[in-house]
C-alpha cells in the first residue's frame, strides 16, 4: 500500500510542476510597440501578473514536497506485521 501511494504522490508531483508552468505562462505576458517616427524606437514590454506567479510558486512547492514524500514512501522499507 505504502509504495502505491508514493507512486501516486510522484505523478502529483509531475502534475503540480506541469501547473506551476501553465500558471506561469498565464502570469507573464510581453507587448511590441511599434516605432514612431522621430520620437521613440520599437521595444518589448513585459507585464508580469502576481498572482498567477504565486500560484506557479504555490504549484513547485507544493509538489516539491509531495516528490519528496513519494520518494521517501518508494525508498523504505515496510515495518515486519506484528500482531
Amino acid at each position: 500500500m505504502r509504495k502505491s501511494v508514493g507512486w501516486v504522490e510522484l505523478v502529483l508531483a509531475v502534475v503540480a510542476v506541469i501547473c506551476a508552468v501553465a500558471c506561469w505562462k498565464a502570469g507573464v505576458r510581453t507587448t511590441e510597440f511599434a516605432a514612431v517616427p522621430d520620437v521613440s524606437p520599437a521595444y518589448t514590454g513585459t507585464f508580469y501578473s502576481g498572482s498567477w506567479i504565486a500560484v506557479a510558486a504555490l504549484a513547485v512547492i507544493v509538489g516539491g514536497l509531495v516528490a519528496i514524500d513519494g520518494v521517501r514512501r518508494l525508498l523504505t522499507v515496510d515495518p515486519p506485521h506484528t500482531g
